[in-house]
């Protein structure tokens, strides 16, 4: 708990310093324990200040910056014992929660389970939000979500914008690929880099004005490809430089995008008591449903970072059908293709992936690939 101190002055004078907390027992003095609950939008803060008894101290509105909010809860916050302040995960909660976390005792909570208690509530409103909040920080019950550091946030950022570079450039190529199948031209497969050649060859005897308009498509994909090359270089120079990524990119399958996405969003490996509870968290493990007689596994829960689950499906992919060298999670990954099938047996093998990788980057070890059975070997 974040507790502040007050001078305590007698006749001529200090007498020393008193934690807020302990004015409880000096000389009669009672501070208030309060409960705060923030509905940050994008433009206004909703703020609820509760007691212990959940009856409602003070509301107010503020600014939604760092300095607004920090503003208030000094001006109005003096005679308060503050036990613990309370917002929902969204865009900003990241930028409030570095920015009050150094003065204040803030915990950002999940959106879903604040919004099972919220919606509760007879009107949907900010303010009511507020008070909703307010009672859940009193309550305590809701879930504290991790959240990450500004350097984890960067690299996020770093391999986000590669994606959507690479989702941009794939979009340009299939609506040069619809408009043209119109004019009865099929492209086929091509690889990206004789993909520009093959428009302009098929497009040498048609009409001006839709090689102009292919023209201008191609060379808007040409610099979305110059970016991505660009912010690849990047990537490639963080990796080498990193002891954790050169430490992943030992598992066969996992390349420098999966390596800093993986480090991206777990930020903290200590933040998780054990290794399985990775493999949860990317939403790689199946839902269940059992209520009194009834109890229905279903399908992966895919909750989580969908970046990063793909492209741990990706790197078990490639280690179940590209990889050479033998390893023990690879021959327990074809052994149960064989059972279950390909794709029930590569996402298996992601959630392996996960756990394995969160180990390793614990124990600070290299990928094992183990000894290959007499049997097999021979």
């Amino acid at each position: 708990m974040l507790t502040r101190t007050l001078h305590v002055y007698g006749d001529s004078a200090p007498m020393g310093v008193l934690k807020v907390s302990d004015l409880n027992q000096f000389y009669g003095v009672r501070v208030m324990d309060v409960y705060i609950g923030f509905d940050i939008s994008l433009q206004t803060t909703h703020i609820c200040a509760v007691d212990k008894d959940g009856n409602i101290v003070k509301e107010g509105t503020a600014t939604s910056e760092v300095y607004a909010i920090d503003d208030w809860l000094r001006r109005f916050g003096e005679e308060w014992n503050i036990k613990r302040i309370v917002f929902e995960t969204g865009q900003l909660s990241t930028h409030f929660f570095h920015g009050l976390a150094k003065s204040w005792p803030v915990d950002c909570i999940d959106a879903r389970h604040a919004n099972g208690t919220l919606k509760a509530q007879r009107t949907k409103t900010d303010k009511n939000d507020a008070r909703g909040l307010a009672q859940i920080a009193r309550t305590g019950w809701c879930k504290v979500v991790h959240v990450k550091s500004n350097e984890s946030q960067t690299l996020r950022a770093l391999v986000g914008g590669r994606k959507q570079l690479v989702t941009m450039r794939m979009d340009i190529e299939n609506h040069i690929r619809g408009v043209l199948k119109t004019f009865g031209i099929k492209l086929g497969i091509v690889t990206a880099a004789a993909f520009e050649m093959k428009v302009n060859h098929l497009l040498a005897n048609h009409d001006a004005a839709l090689h102009d308009t292919m023209s201008a498509l191609l060379k808007a994909r040409a610099g979305l490809i110059e970016q991505q090359k660009m912010l690849d270089r990047r990537c490639g120079a963080i990796a080498r430089k990193n002891e954790v990524c050169k430490r992943l990119m030992t598992v066969p399958g996992v390349g420098v995008i999966t390596a800093l996405t993986f480090q991206a969003e777990i930020d903290n490996p200590l933040r998780f008591k054990k290794s399985r509870d990775v493999g949860v968290h990317v939403g790689l493990t199946p839902r269940r449903y059992a209520s009194g007689e009834i109890d229905r596994p279903g399908r992966i829960s895919k909750c989580g970072n969908t970046a990063l689950r793909t492209l741990l499906f990706e790197a078990s992919v490639t280690m179940l059908t590209r990889s050479g060298k033998w390893s023990r999670l690879k021959a327990w990954g074809v052994r149960l293709a064989k059972r279950n099938g390909f794709k029930a047996a590569s996402t298996a093998v992601a959630r392996k992936l996960a756990v394995i990788m969160h180990r390793m980057w614990v124990d600070e070890t290299n990928f094992v690939y183990g000894e290959m059975p007499a049997l097999e070997a021979a």
